[in-house]
């Protein structure tokens, strides 16, 4: 895969800010993988930004929701379905759709076509919450056991949600240890 170009054209930094006016990345749509977060590269601090990439027949195998972000989902090139709540809603090219932070929602691309979705969300006060984090708004909430109605009863899909959430909940447990360790490091002694 061909790896996203950061071509930035500087000019003369904005007086309030000192920030550069503006940030240009390139991708090849055409060689993307199933989901891109630019976030970092474009350096944004106000929207949060995602690329999704899906091949003909492939979809999410469960759903998510937000604690805060609304998300918009563009559609730039194909069909597909989103599932929000349950419904489905058919997806083409030029469909705009909103989404509720608490609504669970996956999306699928059609059979016989990819699909290509801009997701844009905005950007609540206080995001990232941790410094390390993949996308700009980390308040994703996965539900592995959601399983969207396209994959309903395929064990594969089932095992391979289980594994996903064994591991989510073994990395949340070990930052929540090295949280702990550093909590204490920071206690005073007591006398």
């Amino acid at each position: 895969m061909e790896s996203p170009e950061k071509v930035s054209q500087e000019s003369q930094p904005d007086a309030s800010s000192g920030d550069s006016p503006f940030t240009k990345v390139h991708y090849d749509f055409s060689q993307l993988p199933l989901h891109v977060s630019p976030w970092r590269q474009l350096q944004l601090r106000g929207v949060a930004l995602g690329l999704i990439h899906l091949p003909p027949g492939e979809g999410y195998t469960f759903t998510h929701s937000h604690t805060a972000q609304e998300e918009v989902y563009a559609v730039i090139e194909g069909q597909g379905l989103l599932v929000v709540d349950g419904e489905l809603i058919p997806l083409e090219r030029g469909d705009l759709v909103r989404v509720s932070p608490q609504a669970r929602r996956a999306l699928r691309a059609a059979d016989q076509t990819a699909l290509l979705i801009f997701c844009a969300g905005g950007v609540a006060e206080g995001y990232p919450k941790t410094a390390n984090a993949r996308y700009l708004i980390d308040d994703g909430i996965p539900h592995y056991e959601d399983i969207p109605p396209w994959y309903a009863g395929d064990r594969a899909v089932e095992e391979r949600n289980a594994q996903l959430k064994a591991r989510m909940l073994k990395s949340q447990a070990k930052r929540q240890s090295q949280g702990d360790v550093l909590q204490n490091n920071l206690q005073p002694e007591q006398e």
